[in-house]
């Protein structure tokens, strides 16, 4: 008996719910009955003055002196995206590793690289960086040579940025200092 209230009343209440939800949304209809809100058509602009201040009317722009736009990659260059992943060859053929990222300097030109040494696909490796004297970029061959061998490499320090350095720095700040040792006097012993 109790069961077949408790059907009761749930079923009127979604009976309950299902026709007020109708009720609102016939309300929203408007006399269109569609359901669709109407179609307003954006009017041109009255108009037809220039306005300096809108830009799809301003005067075209005017581009950089041609001594300050490069047009096209010469010969000789290599881009970074094409230098980044290059494989680093020493002089005697042997693969070392691989470019990882270029260095710039404050002027713009390019000051060493970071070469990605050992490991197995990237996992474990290495980063060594090089000053740019160190390499020679062969564009036509997409390689890099240098002259060191890779055990040269993976002895050498390794690279660090300027965020792992203050990282680094911080979690050294931020750790607790080490517990005090006892002095080397003699204790006793209750």
């Amino acid at each position: 008996m109790m069961k077949r209230l408790l059907m009761t009343t749930a079923a009127a209440s979604l009976l309950a719910i299902g026709a007020s939800a109708y009720a609102q949304d016939n309300s929203t209809t408007g006399q269109t009955g569609t359901g669709q809100p109407p179609v307003v058509t954006p009017q041109p602009p009255a108009s037809n003055s220039t306005d300096p201040n809108n830009p799809a009317q301003a005067a075209p722009a005017t581009p950089p002196p041609s001594d300050a736009v490069i047009s096209a990659q010469s010969t000789n260059e290599v881009s970074a995206d094409q230098l980044i992943g290059m494989t680093v060859y020493n002089a005697e053929g042997a693969k070392v590793g691989t470019v990882h990222d270029i260095l710039l300097g404050t002027d713009g030109k390019a000051t060493g690289v970071v070469l990605s040494v050992g490991g197995v696909l990237g996992v474990g490796a290495k980063s060594v960086g090089l000053t740019w004297k160190e390499i020679d970029v062969k564009p036509d061959q997409q390689q890099v040579q240098i002259s060191y061998t890779k055990d040269q490499l993976e002895a050498a320090p390794d690279f660090k940025t300027t965020e792992q350095i203050n990282s680094e720095m911080n979690a050294q700040q931020a750790a607790p200092p080490p517990p005090a040792q006892p002095s080397g006097g003699t204790t006793s012993q209750p």
